[in-house]
């Protein structure tokens, strides 16, 4: 249970056993989309192909993920309508996205990569790695106050140091596609921290099972969903919404406030060195320690088996007085899921 099943060679050889079995079912479907996509896609299709997309994982550090392509356009722009979705899809790449299909070539290229012997980078349950946009709205979902710190400092803590995952509890058990917005809505953003966190404290295999059960009914009531609509809108194309106009306003939570703010709450080796306590020396000693350098910089090289000169000694002193100004980041005495926000 928990983070001992969570960390278990058991749970590996478990999920490579179950993405054995399903590897060669992705290809085939993904062939299967691809020549649907050819005979029934506009010229504006979407390729279906495989594209690279860039998340945060364990320690702050940036990877790729695999997914299909199966929408045109900027897709850091939501889709606000029925009728723009379309013009930026086709018949295959939105069955592809009801079934979850573009989500296989993760699972594909984590099953290659545990074949080579490498160690995982995907799990089958748990959190959904997100890029630096989406963690960007979850920091300004805790400085407005729309999340509870202990949780969230707690979920800071797990996207710090587990693997990402193909299916979260969330999306089985918390209805995470019923929310309109999606992760712009602040509910969504709240009940993502509550069952990431909840899921590392009660883990198990029967768990896992559970979730990969519930995942296949909700793609099968997806499957029929999106069978309906597409029948209906044969019949009445979709038009286009305009909504009434928003005047803008000027809002006080800016990236550069939110960001300050939410650093503190990340774990010790994500934060800024001003979060951490640190401190720059002194006006007075940087500008001793620029002059030193620039002298330094000037002077030619000392001849080996010769002593320095004497101002280079002073430039050595410089350095290391400049050094000593520095302090060493404070550790937090008490653990990140219990601390308060600053």
């Amino acid at each position: 249970m928990g983070t001992a099943w969570l960390d278990s060679a058991e749970r590996i050889a478990w999920e490579t056993r179950v993405m054995r079995r399903r590897v060669p079912l992705y290809r085939a479907g993904i062939a299967v989309l691809r020549g649907l996509n050819a005979v029934t896609g506009g010229r504006d299709r979407p390729s279906l192909a495989v594209t690279r997309w860039h998340r945060v994982g364990p320690q702050g550090s940036t990877f790729v993920m695999d997914k299909l392509e199966t929408m045109t356009g900027r897709t850091d722009h939501p889709v606000t309508s029925r009728a723009e979705l379309r013009a930026r899809t086709s018949f295959a790449s939105r069955l592809a996205r009801a079934v979850s299909a573009d989500e296989w070539p993760q699972i594909i290229a984590e099953y290659e990569r545990r074949r080579q012997g490498a160690a995982p980078q995907y799990r089958y349950v748990g959190h959904r790695p997100l890029n630096a946009e989406s963690h960007a709205l979850m920091d300004e979902a805790w400085v407005r106050g729309e999340l509870p710190t202990d949780p969230y400092r707690a979920w800071n803590v797990l996207k710090h140091e587990d693997e990402g995952a193909f299916y979260s509890s969330f999306f089985t058990h918390g209805g995470a596609r019923g929310y309109p917005g999606g992760e712009t809505n602040p509910d969504f953003r709240l009940g993502r921290v509550m069952f990431d966190v909840g899921w590392r404290e009660k883990a198990s295999l029967e768990g896992e099972r559970e979730v990969l059960r519930r995942s296949r009914v909700l793609r099968a009531t997806e499957l029929v969903k999106f069978l309906r609509v597409e029948v209906a809108e044969l019949v009445r194309s979709p038009t286009v919404s305009s909504g009434p106009a928003v005047a803008a306003r000027a809002d006080v939570y800016t990236r550069e406030v939110v960001a300050a703010v939410a650093d503190f709450v990340k774990p010790e080796e994500l934060r800024s060195a001003t979060a951490r306590g640190e401190r720059a020396p002194s006006r007075r000693r940087a500008s001793a320690i620029d002059v030193a350098n620039t002298i330094a910089k000037a002077l030619p090289p000392a001849v080996s088996g010769q002593a320095a000169p004497a101002n280079r000694q002073a430039v050595t002193g410089a350095r290391s007085g400049g050094e000593g100004q520095r302090r060493s980041p404070r550790r937090s005495a008490e653990p990140p899921g219990r601390a308060t926000a600053s």
